[in-house]
């Protein structure tokens, strides 16, 4: 008798083990803190803002016009926006950008080493500084400023039309004595002219 009370005991309690342990997932998915994902959260711009591409970037935000210029201390970047919703957010990610070096861009002249920022807002969007104590900090400022906002310049046709309208050929007609620049011909050596 003893044998099946103790066999019924360490039934039950090992069908209530599973039990519960079947049960302490379910309550564990009820009591955990709902996943949020808002853009609007500081904590998501903030981690976001350290990939620093496309829309986190403050300077990438669409709608936003970015300058940059170089000053006698350093560099000046303005970026501004049309609408007030886009100035609000340029505003509020440039103090999440260059908060900390682990939130900027690689290339960004903020990371330079000495390089001190000082951010102001303005009507229309943000004015950032980025200055330097030195004049080899300076020049490194503005080194990395001009690559970071490195722009492709325009094709422009004028110049590539002038260079396909000047042709020279060599004067002894030689095979293959034609070019776009002066120069000797390559097969019998003579200056080669201008073709009208």
């Amino acid at each position: 008798m003893k044998k099946i009370l103790l066999i019924t005991v360490a039934a039950l309690a090992v069908t209530a083990g599973a039990a519960f342990a079947a049960e302490a997932p379910q309550n564990a998915k009820k009591t955990a803190a709902p996943k949020h994902d808002c853009a609007n959260c500081p904590m998501h711009k903030q981690a976001a803002a350290k990939k620093c591409a496309g829309k986190m970037c403050p300077e990438k935000l669409p709608g936003v016009e970015t300058v940059s210029k170089n000053t006698a201390g350093g560099i000046e970047i303005t970026m501004t926006a049309k609408d007030k919703e886009t100035i609000a957010k340029v505003q509020e990610l440039t103090l999440v950008h260059y908060s900390g070096k682990e939130n900027m861009c690689t290339g960004c002249p903020a990371r330079v080493q000495g390089a001190e920022t000082k951010i102001e807002n303005t009507p229309d969007g943000v004015k950032v500084l980025i200055t330097g104590k030195f004049p080899g900090i300076i020049k490194k400022i503005q080194e990395a400023s001009a690559r970071e906002h490195m722009k492709a310049p325009a094709a422009k046709e004028g110049p590539k039309e002038a260079k396909a309208a000047h042709k020279y050929v060599c004067p002894m007609h030689c095979p293959g004595g034609v070019s776009d620049k002066p120069g000797p011909c390559p097969k019998c050596g003579m200056a080669m002219v201008e073709k009208k």
